[in-house]
């Protein structure tokens, strides 16, 4: 179907492109995934106007695309106001993410009578956390304090003029949701339906779990500050002191790799805390965490909504961490994890220790994993979040049927 008046969504993603050594256009495969499964449900043409960046990222899933090949649209995002108005004139809807730089965006879509949509991830309380988390010069942390307090009255600005919002995580939700309708709550998750771990495999890995072999952890993520992960090693050097039978696998890349490998080498870990480095999120990873992984570690120590959460439940593993708002609320939902309190590595370590004691009760957990992830896996997510972009959009009546 082509694009013509009020049939298209356009999507502002706030991923940013590089170029590839073959002059495609580097994303993520989660993105490319999203995008794609937008169009099964939308009635129209699904088109992502891309900006470019020269500043590659630490995900773990990035593919070059080159023209024709992505099974939706890529188109470079207009740099001025004009060309981007040219271009978002006919939309029946424009999804965006809820930005302080994408004011002038809902501004300009009021001006063209177009709807926008905004999808939300960091609450205030989120972004201020991972200042204090990243910034250690004080004067510098005061003025980006200063500049998200800003950033904060723009996104409600925006919020203003906007048609509807998407909250990934419940702390933006939990913010947002009495500041405008037409909200919608979903967990961001890249896990098909048909990937969720089978209740014959889960029942297996449970009754495998209740044996006496040592308690397999997990942590999957960049390895950066707002991560936590420099708390990994001395949680594991408390698990060993308590005397419980472990090992700790550790997945990805990021600058806090060479602390990371330095501590598991002063502390003496090297023989049950690994570091994995990055693997393929389908073949590799989904895989690991459906057979050798009991509970996943999460030092985060904001309420980033990560989507490792529904992703690890989806495989049939709760998740112990740190009572950010992001984990905290789904825990409360999922019923499939343990929060305690934030850089409180003692406790922690005396929680995964009560577990290790009582893996009946870990095993009742890792059942309510999947139950929650079976609800929330990646296709039922999609379709209800296009289905509330239809519902608000300037579809004819006939497309929104």
């Amino acid at each position: 179907m082509k694009a013509s008046a009020q049939n298209e969504l356009i999507i502002l993603p706030v991923l940013k492109a590089t170029r590839g050594p073959r002059g495609g256009l580097v994303l993520t495969q989660k993105y490319l995934n999203g995008a794609a499964a937008y169009a099964k449900t939308w009635p129209g043409p699904v088109t992502s106007l891309i900006a470019l960046t020269d500043t590659p990222t630490t995900d773990m899933d990035q593919v070059e695309v080159l023209p024709g090949e992505a099974e939706t649209t890529l188109e470079m995002r207009p740099t001025e106001p004009e060309a981007l108005a040219a271009r978002i004139k006919n939309a029946a809807l424009v999804s965006g993410f809820l930005s302080p730089y994408e004011l002038p965006t809902a501004e300009l879509c009021q001006k063209l009578d177009v709807p926008i949509a905004f999808v939300s991830e960091y609450s205030l309380q989120t972004e201020l956390q991972i200042i204090r988390s990243e910034t250690r010069n004080p004067i510098l942390r005061f003025r980006r304090k200063l500049w998200t307090l800003n950033a904060e009255r723009k996104r409600r600005e925006a919020l203003k003029l906007a048609a509807g919002l998407q909250c990934s995580g419940t702390p933006t939700y939990n913010a947002y949701k009495d500041a405008i309708a037409n909200t919608l709550l979903f967990f961001d998750n890249r896990v098909p339906q048909d990937a969720v771990i089978s209740e014959t495999e889960l029942a297996r890995k449970t009754a495998d779990l209740k044996s006496d072999r040592p308690l397999r952890l997990i942590f999957g993520g960049r390895l950066v500050p707002m991560k936590g992960v420099i708390d990994l090693a001395p949680f594991a050097a408390a698990l060993r002191k308590r005397g419980v039978n472990f090992i700790l696998d550790i997945y990805g890349d990021g600058p806090l790799r060479d602390n990371i490998a330095k501590q598991i080498n002063d502390m003496g870990l090297s023989e049950v805390v690994h570091l994995r480095g990055v693997v393929d999120f389908e073949t590799e990873w989904v895989p690991t965490l459906k057979e050798q992984a009991d509970l996943f570690v999460c030092c985060h120590p904001q309420g980033d909504p990560s989507s490792t959460y529904p992703e690890v439940m989806a495989c049939g593993v709760p998740i112990v961490g740190y009572d950010n708002e992001a984990l905290k609320g789904i825990i409360e939902i999922s019923e499939a994890g343990w929060a305690t309190p934030m850089h409180d590595i003692a406790t922690l370590a005396d929680t995964v220790t009560g577990l290790a004691k009582n893996r009946v009760e870990l095993a009742d957990a890792a059942k309510n994993a999947r139950s929650f992830a079976a609800k929330h896996a990646f296709e039922a997510t999609m379709v209800r979040r296009t289905k509330h972009l239809i519902e608000i959009s300037r579809l004819p009546a006939a497309l929104k049927e």
